[in-house]
C-alpha cells in the first residue's frame, strides 16, 4: 500500500509539474536524465525499505551509528528460514538494508548534484539538484537522530515525512531534466 500511495503521488506530482512548468525537450543531457531516473527509483526503494523498518519496529534495535551494535553486519541478519523472509521480517536485515540504501544515496546524490552543477543543465535542474541534496542531508540527519534516540514518535514521524520530501525533490530534479 505504501508503494502504491507513493506511485500515485508521483504521478500526480509529475502531472502538476507538467502543468506548471512544461519540460523542454533539450533540457539536460541523457546521462543526467538517466541518473535522475535511477535516483527516483532508488529513493522509492528506500521508502519501501523504511516502511519495513517501521512495520517490524526495527528502529528499536541496533540504536548505534554507524555500526550496528559494534558490527558492520549484525550476526542475526539471516536468522529466519527460508532465507528470503529475512528481507521482510528480520529486524537486523531490514535495518541493515535501510542503512545500506541510505549510504548508497549519500554517495550518489552528491555525485548527481556535482554533475548537474558542473554540466550544462538548465537553472530548474540546478534547483532540483540543490533541493534533492538538501532534502537528503536533512533526512539522513533526522534518521540518525531517530535511531540514536530510540525512535521518539515525533522524530520518527518527521523522518517519515522527510521521505516524501526527498522523493518529491528527486521527482522534481528528474522532471526538470
Amino acid at each position: 500500500r505504501l508503494g502504491r500511495a507513493f506511485l500515485i503521488y508521483a504521478a500526480m506530482l509529475w502531472i502538476a509539474l507538467d502543468l506548471l512548468r512544461p519540460r523542454e525537450t533539450s533540457a539536460g543531457s541523457g546521462r543526467h536524465r538517466r541518473f535522475a531516473a535511477i535516483l527516483v527509483a532508488l529513493v522509492f526503494v528506500m521508502v519501501l525499505s523504511g516502511g519495513l523498518v517501521a512495520g517490524t519496529r526495527a528502529g528499536l534495535a541496533y540504536n548505534t551509528f554507524p555500526l550496528m551494535n559494534g558490527r558492520i553486519v549484525p550476526p542475526e541478519m539471516f536468522a529466519i528460514d527460508p532465507w528470503y523472509l529475512n528481507f521482510f521480517s528480520n529486524m537486523a536485515t531490514v535495518q541493515f538494508d535501510h542503512r545500506l540504501i541510505a549510504w548508497l544515496l549519500a554517495f550518489l546524490v552528491p555525485w548527481f548534484w556535482l554533475r548537474v552543477r558542473r554540466g550544462e543543465a538548465p537553472p530548474q535542474a540546478r534547483l532540483g539538484a540543490d533541493l534533492l541534496l538538501a532534502a537528503l542531508v536533512l533526512q539522513i540527519a533526522v534518521g540518525i537522530a531517530t535511531l540514536l534516540l530510540v525512535v521518539p514518535v515525533p522524530l520518527a514521524a518527521a523522518h517519515q515525512a522527510g521521505a516524501l520530501l526527498v522523493f518529491s525533490a528527486a521527482l522534481f530534479a528528474a522532471h526538470s531534466l
